[in-house]
């Protein structure tokens, strides 16, 4: 009942429906490793519900080659709205969570599965159907899966794997990458609007994702002398340079309004500058 809700508003046709569903079911199982509460609650609803907008509009990417049906699905509008809405959802179910007291490590999985499956799937449409994003995107697109395969693969080998830390900035990050695709999924966007926004969230995404990967494995110890000097050297420097990022894009944008092509640019230098920049702490994000 609940994934129906994703086929009825992508109109899938029946291949990229019986995906969709195969994928939500998948998700959902894997999520299941972690006990679900009784009763389930609104958050973990909410957020089954943009899983299974999320899994359609995946069904309907990996339908296009077998369903010609699902190629008019993704011409449109209805790829940014599923996925709009599912980042909004994204923050709502958290909220949701905390105000009810009905956090869990089952939701909290369920949250961050259906993230990555709602990243991995729009950036893939966003390169081969829209064409919008560069191809070495999809690392970024799909770094969550890369990234556990990498720990899946170390852990076979016999290297122990250690838990991560909760970061607000790499929940930043993530936000920004999923605003990101979000609007590159809109059919109005040109391809060559959106490399230098690509390489200035994309890349530190990238980056970050080494970082964690390096830590996980022990390769890295984020508590050592080195680290720490470096870590607070970073801090520093995040105020003035995302400020003189800022400048710049302003500055930028008005040599866009008297002629000079550096709209594209500007747009990636706010973006990065916005994203640097030191935030309001939130709370943590566990969820329902």
């Amino acid at each position: 009942m609940v994934f129906a809700a994703g086929i009825l508003f992508t109109g899938l046709p029946l291949a990229g429906g019986l995906l969709g569903l195969t994928i939500f079911v998948g998700v959902v199982a894997f999520a299941a490793s972690e006990t679900a509460p009784r009763p389930l609650g609104l958050a973990n609803r909410l957020t089954l519900t943009r899983l299974a907008v999320l899994a359609a509009l995946a069904g309907a990417g990996l339908s296009t080659t077998v369903a010609p049906g699902a190629g008019r699905v993704l011409a449109g509008w209805i790829p940014c709205l599923c996925y709009t809405a599912a980042a909004l959802a994204d923050a709502a179910d958290g909220a949701i969570a905390r105000r009810t007291r009905t956090a869990s490590a089952f939701g909290a999985r369920l949250d961050a599965e259906a993230d990555a499956l709602g990243l991995a799937a729009a950036s893939g449409i966003a390169v081969f159907a829209r064409e919008t994003l560069p191809g070495w995107y999809l690392f970024a697109g799909f770094g969550r899966y890369l990234f556990g395969a990498a720990r899946f693969v170390e852990e076979r080998f016999g290297r122990r794997q250690s838990e991560l830390s909760p970061s607000p900035f790499r929940r930043r990050l993530a936000g920004f990458q999923m605003g990101l695709v979000a609007v590159c999924l809109a059919p109005f966007i040109e391809p060559e609007w959106t490399p230098p926004s690509t390489l200035a969230l994309g890349v530190p995404f990238l980056i970050g994702f080494g970082r964690d990967y390096l830590i996980g494995s022990g390769r890295l110890d984020p508590e050592s002398a080195g680290s720490r000097r470096l870590t607070r050297f970073l801090e520093r420097l995040r105020r003035p340079v995302g400020a003189t990022a800022l400048v710049m894009a302003a500055a930028l944008g008005l040599l866009k309004l008297v002629g000079f092509p550096a709209g594209s640019w500007g747009l990636a230098v706010f973006f990065f500058g916005w994203l640097i920049l030191p935030g309001r702490r939130v709370p943590g994000a566990a969820q329902a």
